[in-house]
């Protein structure tokens, strides 16, 4: 019986997620956001990893590609976001 590749599930949201966690990370009132989104992403996309490496081949090199892809620019992210919030918070961007 033939196995049929299917898309890692979550891997576009987690992609997307951590694309836009960068660019909310530096608007004023958005780090909040920013790093709620990093955070979400950073879970589907462990999740979706570990189910890649559960079922090997399972599904599209493409689909675990985005998967790795928006789980690091979530980690950036979430860093940017928190360093920023911490910065806005102290009043050190103001002065």
């Amino acid at each position: 019986m033939k196995q049929v590749e299917r898309r890692l599930p979550l891997s576009t949201v987690t992609l997307v997620f951590g694309a836009l966690s960068i660019p909310l990370a530096f608007a004023r009132h958005l780090c909040s956001l920013a790093v709620i989104l990093g955070v979400y992403a950073l879970i589907f996309g462990w999740w979706g990893q570990r189910r890649a490496a559960g079922h090997l081949l399972r599904y599209t090199a493409v689909s675990v590609k985005h998967s790795r892809i928006g789980a690091r620019l979530a980690m950036v992210g979430t860093v940017c976001a928190v360093i920023m919030w911490v910065l806005w918070a102290s009043n050190w961007l103001l002065t």
